[in-house]
Parts: structure tokens; sequence; C-alpha cells
């Protein structure tokens, strides 16, 4: 939790601060510990806010690549710290640097420091701090974690510029239908009654169905943010939220994208890990809270108990039933030869070139089909428009020629 508070510190300045902690009394033991008197603490707007904080993780790798250099350069970690914090501008991880520097500075481990700021990042930083402080080589470890943060980054870039083509197209084609139906097509129904003659089938429909939307449209629109909003409010809770990650792995060929994301995911979160020495039962843990998907991370997570009984990695994850043949076999083979983490690397980088495999193939079909769909729209109301005019014109002519 946020905490702004009015401290007084051992040279006699107060000092109003935010601080983050579990809660107020674990909040009171750490402001003791670094010396500060607390004199006034209020719950900071953080709380408010109707979704969670994180700091960007482009902030991360950042620093990340940074303390990485400035360790190896031979600086002291307080004082790589406080260089940091220095040119660091973004208030939110400001604000934790500040809480990560004060704790340091009074004895505690980077990683413990770093834990209690942990909704405000990626669960595998924490974890990579303890593994790189437990085999006493954190800036090879931080370097890892970078080159990992790098390339999840880089497969959402990819993911995200090739969707923007196809709903630009899709919000195109709903806008302009909806500027035709609600106020292009209802401006020409006087004129279409002037004409006295019977409308043809498709011009009925599609005046029927521009008067309803305009005729309803701010209560359509009311309904639309109502329906927006429940889904919203449905989707916080951790239930609604598990089951439409289950029904996303369900659907047809893009459930298949899904499930190979996630396992990309958990692969290479592991490999870093295991890779920067921690035991794998705890890079499980940690690795199943980074998946993006809910219902995977729950029957990973929930696979752990497994290996704490002494169960294979392989047995674990094919007890999850969430896994295909190929990353099985590999992380079998992984553990059958000890290279382990190479393997579960290179299962990451199979299947994060698959993806990118079939995005392309996806979209290569998705706009051709969303351009066909909106020409189609398009033509068959500006037909629908322009049949009684056709007719009007045809039935004069056929009288003129008689």
């Amino acid at each position: 939790m946020e905490y702004v508070c009015k401290v007084g510190t051992p040279t006699g300045e107060v000092l109003e601060r935010t601080f983050r902690a579990q809660d107020e009394a674990t909040l009171r033991l750490d402001l003791e510990q670094q010396g500060l008197y607390l004199f006034q603490v209020r719950r900071g707007l953080g709380q408010l806010s109707l979704r969670k904080r994180k700091v960007a993780p482009s902030l991360v790798l950042i620093f990340a690549q940074e303390l990485a250099a400035l360790l190896k350069a031979g600086l002291p970690l307080v004082q790589s710290l406080e260089v940091m914090l220095e040119r660091q501008r973004d208030p939110l991880f400001r604000g934790s640097l500040t809480t990560v520097r004060d704790k340091v500075k009074a004895g505690t481990a980077l990683s413990e420091a770093f834990r209690v700021e942990a909704d405000l990042y990626p669960p595998i930083f924490a974890a990579s701090l303890v593994a790189g402080e437990r085999s006493g080589a954190l800036e090879a470890v931080l370097r890892r974690f970078s080159q990992h943060l790098r390339l999840n980054q880089q497969l959402k870039k990819k993911a995200v510029s090739a969707s923007v083509y196809p709903l630009v197209l899709v919000v195109m084609m709903v806008l302009l239908t909806a500027v035709l139906l609600v106020y292009v097509i209802p401006q020409f129904q006087g004129f279409y009654e002037g004409l006295g003659a019977k409308l043809p089938l498709p011009t009925q429909i599609l005046l029927g169905v521009a008067g309803v939307l305009r005729g309803n449209l701010y209560f359509i629109l009311a309904a639309i943010g109502i329906g927006a909003a429940s889904f919203w409010y449905w989707l916080r809770k951790e239930s609604s939220a598990l089951k439409l990650d289950r029904a996303f792995l369900g659907l047809p060929y893009f459930g298949g994208l899904v499930r190979m994301y996630a396992t990309s995911q958990l692969m290479r979160t592991l490999s870093t890990l295991l890779a920067g020495g921690l035991p794998l039962l705890n890079a499980l843990e940690t690795a199943a809270a980074s998946i993006g998907n809910r219902a995977m991370a729950k029957a990973v997570g929930a696979s752990t108990k497994m290996i704490r009984e002494g169960a294979s990695l392989t047995t674990a994850l094919e007890s999850t039933r969430m896994f295909e043949t190929l990353p099985l076999e590999m992380v079998k083979v992984g553990e059958q030869t000890g290279a382990l983490g190479e393997m579960l690397g290179a299962v990451a980088e199979f299947y994060d070139e698959e993806l990118e495999t079939r995005m392309a193939t996806i979209l290569s079909l998705v706009e051709p089909i969303l351009l066909v769909v909106m020409a189609v729209l398009v033509a068959g109301m500006l037909l629908a428009f322009y049949l009684p005019m056709f007719e009007a014109i045809s039935a004069v002519q056929g009288g003129i020629g008689h």
C-alpha cells in the first residue's frame, strides 16, 4: 500500500514523503529502522485508483541495464541507487526507488527492498535479484534479466503493431456505417415519401434500421456505456478474469496462439531464473506468476506442489494439461541431459518465431477480408439508398416512351 507520511529526520528536518508498505504497522517499523520519526500518516491517492499502477517495463529495463553497468564499474550499491535516483523523472518510479534506497541504506538486501514494492514490478524482478545475491553475480543476473525483458517487449510490440491496421479498419467501418445510418439516410426520408411510390424492400429495411438508431440513439449509447461498465466491473473479479482467460484458451485456432504465447512467457522466465541460480521450485513459482493468462498461471502454480514432493518438471507441467507435446518433450530432454535452462530458452525462441509466422498469416487473411466486408456493407447501403431513385427514373422514362 502507498502512504503519504510527514516524518522527522535525525538532522531535525520535517519532510513529507511517500512510502510503500504492506500495512501501517510494517510502515512504522521500516521508518524506525531508517531512523525516521513518524508525525503523520495517511493513505496515498494511489489507493483510490481504479487501476493498479505499475512502473513501465521500459523504465525497469533501463534501470536494470544502468545498475548492471554501474556495479560493473565498481560503484557501491547505495551510491549506484543514488546516482540513478537523481536522474529519475517518473514520480511513481522515483518514489519507489527512494524507498528502496532508504531500505538498502538501513541494511536491507536489495531483493528484499524491491519485494516490498513487488506490486509495481514484474514478478521475475525480485526473484532475479534474489538469484543474483545468492550466486554473488548480481551484475550478470541483471544483464540476463534485461535481455529477458527486452525480448518480451519486442514480442509485445510486434503483436501491437500487427493489430493496429485491422483495428483501424474495423473502427472506420463502424463509424462510417453509424454516420450513414444516423445522419445521412434519415435526411432523405421526406424525399422518398415525395416520390409517392412504394419503396423497395431493401430501402424499407434500411430506413427502418436508421429510424430505430436515430430515435433511440441516446438510449443505445447509454446501454453500451452501462454494458461496458458492467463488463469492466465483472472483469475486475479474480474469478471472472480466470473464466475469461480459460475461455480464450478454448477458442478455435486463436486459443492455440494464446497458449503458445503463455508457454513462451513461462519457458523464458524459467530459463532466466534457473540460469541465475534460483532453485527449480522457487523459479517455477515466480515463473507461474509471470504468465499473462491467469488460467495457465493458476494451473502451473498448482503444479509446484508436485515439485515440492519430488516430481520432475516434466511430470508437473504435464499434470496441468495446458501444454502441447513439443515443449514437454524438450523439457524432458533438458532434464535428462542437465541442460534444462538452455532447452527452456530454445522452446521460448521456437514459439516466438512460430507466433510471428502465424500472426503474419492471420493478418494476410484478415486485412483483405475486412476490406471486402467494408466494401460490401457500404455498397449494399448505397444501393438500397439509390434504388428508389433508379426506379423513379425508370418509371418516368417509361411514361415518356408511351
